[in-house]
């Protein structure tokens, strides 16, 4: 089921093989200011995104049969997962901060930030868990890769840029295309395909559909960083 997921989005996922600010930061070219404001935003995008993963397990805690000898274990990945975002990837942007001596913790959450997280939040609390898991796959399958694309491109332009890659930029790829990212990644997709078996056609439309729109939000996350998209001035 995952794979279909997938194959529908194909034409998204290599449109953001190639995203402007996925390449400049391989590259080295792209400004510490639009990283900064990236990883500000993804900061507050992970906070959600580990609510949406907590949230979905006490879902599929009362949605998931008794009967199904997956169930726990699935559950308790899910937690695992959750947890794991606040001690990897979110110890990875204090990091970050404390490089740059910033605090984010009165950051605002940008349109496309908040775009993105609103979707998350809205289907995995109002719709079946199946459906939870498949909104939130993007997250996980798309970062997988496109670090995978990032580190294969480093490893290309090595030692003919010119440009120097700030130590930030590669502990991004690193993280994202490392072996224990890989099975978090797999782990998650594994639980996506169970759930598949038993949803109805309404459901696997309903997850392909989130999934889509998902890739979509990936795409527009990145580009919102690339132009540093602010909120209007409504003060006129």
């Amino acid at each position: 089921m995952a794979q279909s997921l997938w194959d529908a989005a194909a034409d998204l996922i290599k449109v953001t093989e190639t995203h402007p600010f996925l390449i400049a930061m391989v590259d080295g070219s792209l400004s510490e200011e639009s990283f900064r404001y990236y990883a500000v935003q993804d900061a507050l995008f992970l906070t959600d995104f580990a609510s949406c993963l907590e949230l979905l397990a006490a879902k599929m805690k009362i949605e998931m049969s008794d009967d199904d000898s997956t169930k726990e274990a699935s559950i308790q990945r899910i937690k695992d997962l959750a947890v794991g975002i606040e001690e990897a990837e979110k110890e990875l942007h204090r990091s970050f901060f404390a490089h740059w001596d910033i605090d984010a913790c009165n950051a605002t959450s940008m349109p496309n930030t908040l775009l993105y997280t609103s979707y998350m939040m809205r289907v995995v609390s109002t719709r079946p868990y199946a459906e939870g898991l498949a909104v939130l796959l993007p997250c996980f399958w798309v970062y997988m890769h496109i670090g995978n694309c990032s580190l294969k491109l480093r490893e290309e332009l090595d030692g003919k840029s010119t440009e120097r890659r700030p130590a930030q930029f590669d502990a991004w790829i690193d993280m994202y295309s490392g072996e224990e990212f890989e099975t978090e990644v797999k782990d998650y997709i594994a639980i996506v395909d169970k759930a598949a078996e038993g949803a109805g056609e309404e459901t696997l439309s309903k997850m392909k559909e989130h999934f889509i729109m998902c890739c979509k939000l990936e795409y527009m996350f990145w580009t919102q960083a690339q132009t540093l998209m602010s909120w209007p001035d409504f003060q006129g």
